[in-house]
């Protein structure tokens, strides 16, 4: 009989600081990128050299994802993820689909004012 033993509890040494992921960054290269601004990883990409944050963000984005919901999935701050994909991004290793705010319909606009009211 083998004594198998506990899983072990992540400790406070587990835990990565945002500005290692980042290179002490706090903004994106891109200013163009926001929250809901849709990502997909470009096809043809091998990530060879990538560090472990930026493997999963390409990883996570083979099918399209908005910004929030990387951050949502990794369990990463947004501003820590914007910095991420903009340097992937940058590297062509994903591509971005902009949404234009003007070209919500005005019922789905209404909706989501309601809603918010109703909070």
């Amino acid at each position: 009989m083998t004594d198998a033993l506990p899983p072990r509890q992540p400790s406070a040494k587990d835990f990565v600081r945002p500005f290692v992921m980042t290179g002490g960054r706090t903004r994106a290269s891109d200013a163009t990128l926001r929250l809901e601004t849709m990502v997909q990883t470009i096809a043809d990409v091998h990530g060879g050299h990538l560090t472990f944050e930026h493997a999963r963000i390409v990883e996570a984005c083979l099918e399209p994802l908005s910004i929030a919901e990387i951050a949502a999935q990794l369990g990463t701050m947004l501003g820590v993820t914007m910095v991420l994909v903009s340097d992937l991004v940058a590297q062509d290793y994903l591509e971005l689909s902009h949404n234009d705010p003007v070209e919500i319909e005005l019922s789905t606009l209404t909706r989501m004012i309601d809603r918010v009211r109703a909070l």
